[in-house]
C-alpha cells in the first residue's frame, strides 16, 4: 500500500524523529492562562451565559434551521440548548474558529489566522480531543494547540488510519492532561464534565516515550517549558548538607559554568577565596553531577 503519511514521515528519517519533531514544534497555551480561561468558563456556566460551539448540521432539526446563517443568528440572542446538553445555553461559533482567536488575542496578546495582520504564521488551531461541536470542548484552551500547517494534516485524521496519527495524538493529549490538571478544577463547579473522565485519565508516559521538551505561546513569542525536578526526601537531605559545605552563594555563581565543563580554578577571581577552599568547594559541587550531568 502507497501512503502519504509514509513519505511524510521518512523526510524526517525514522517516525521517532517524525513524532519529536511534531511535538517539539507545536505551540501550547502557558497553564496559567488555561487556568484563567477555566475560571471564565465556570463564570458562564453559573450565570447562564453563552458558550460557543462549533456549527454542525445535526443541530438542523434541534434548532429548526436548515442552514448555518441561520444557526448562527438564532443562537446569538436567544437562550438556545440542546438536548444532549441541556445545561449549556449555547451560540454557533461565527467560522468554527473564532472565539478560540479571541481568547488568544484577549490573553496573550497574538493574533493568529487573521491574514495579514497575523503575529503567528502558518500555525493552525487544533482540537486535542476533537469535539468541537461540544460547549466544554470548543473553546477550552486545555483542548487547544497550534499546530505548524504542515503538520496540523494529521490531527484530522481517524487515530487508526495510521500508527504514527494515534502516536502523536495521544502524546499530546498526554501533554494537556499532565501540564493544565483542568479536571480538578472544572469537575467541583462544572459537573457535566465528569462524564468525561475516563477520557482525561490518559495512561502515564510509555516508559520508551521521551519526555519531549514542549514550547508555549506567549505574549513574548514563543517560551519553552522550564523542566521541574523532582528530588526524594533523603535527596533534599543531601544537597542541604552539600549547599551548606559548598555555600550557596558559591553554588548559585558557579554552577552553571562548571555544569557546561569549565575549570572553576581558572575563573573564580583570585582572592575571593583560599586555594584550598576553592578545592573543597569544587569537589563538594561534584557530588550533584556525578551521575553524567555535567558537559563535557
Amino acid at each position: 500500500m502507497i501512503d502519504g503519511i509514509d513519505q511524510l514521515v521518512s523526510l524526517y528519517g525514522n517516525q521517532d524523529d517524525f513524532v519529536e519533531a511534531f511535538l517539539t514544534s507545536t505551540l501550547f497555551i502557558p497553564p496559567d492562562i488555561v487556568r484563567l480561561r477555566n475560571q471564565e468558563m465556570i463564570e458562564l456556566y453559573k450565570t447562564g451565559s453563552k458558550f460557543p460551539i462549533r456549527y454542525s448540521p445535526s443541530h438542523h432539526d434541534a434548532l429548526g434551521i436548515s442552514k448555518k446563517a441561520e444557526a448562527i443568528a438564532l443562537t446569538r440572542d436567544n437562550e438556545a440548548r440542546l438536548s444532549a446538553y441541556p445545561a449549556f445555553n449555547i451560540k454557533i461559533d461565527n467560522d468554527g474558529n473564532h472565539e478560540n482567536r479571541r481568547s488568544i488575542k484577549k490573553y496573550l496578546g497574538q493574533s493568529i489566522s487573521t491574514g495579514k495582520n497575523s503575529t503567528v504564521k502558518n500555525y493552525i488551531i487544533s482540537h486535542v480531543w476533537g469535539l468541537a461541536s461540544h460547549p466544554l470542548f470548543f473553546s477550552s484552551l486545555w483542548n487547544i494547540v497550534l499546530i505548524p500547517a504542515h503538520f496540523n494534516y494529521l490531527m484530522d485524521k481517524d487515530p487508526e488510519s495510521h500508527s504514527v496519527v494515534k502516536i502523536v495524538k495521544e502524546a499530546i493529549q498526554r501533554k494537556c492532561v499532565s501540564i493544565y490538571n483542568f479536571y480538578d478544577q472544572l469537575a467541583p463547579e462544572i459537573p457535566e464534565i465528569k462524564e468525561f473522565e475516563r477520557l482525561f485519565s490518559a495512561e502515564k508516559r510509555p516508559g520508551n516515550e521521551p519526555d519531549y521538551n514542549i514550547s508555549f505561546l506567549t505574549e513574548e513569542g514563543i517560551e519553552l517549558q522550564r523542566k521541574e525536578i523532582h528530588v526524594s526526601e533523603d535527596e533534599e537531605v543531601l544537597l542541604e548538607q552539600l549547599l551548606g559545605k559548598m555555600g550557596k552563594q558559591f553554588f548559585i555563581d558557579y554552577y552553571e559554568p562548571y555544569a557546561n565543563g569549565e575549570d572553576l580554578m581558572n575563573i573564580i577571581p583570585v582572592g575571593v577565596y583560599t586555594y584550598s577552599s576553592i578545592q573543597t568547594r569544587v569537589s563538594t559541587m561534584v557530588v550533584p553531577f556525578s551521575k553524567g550531568q555535567r558537559k563535557n
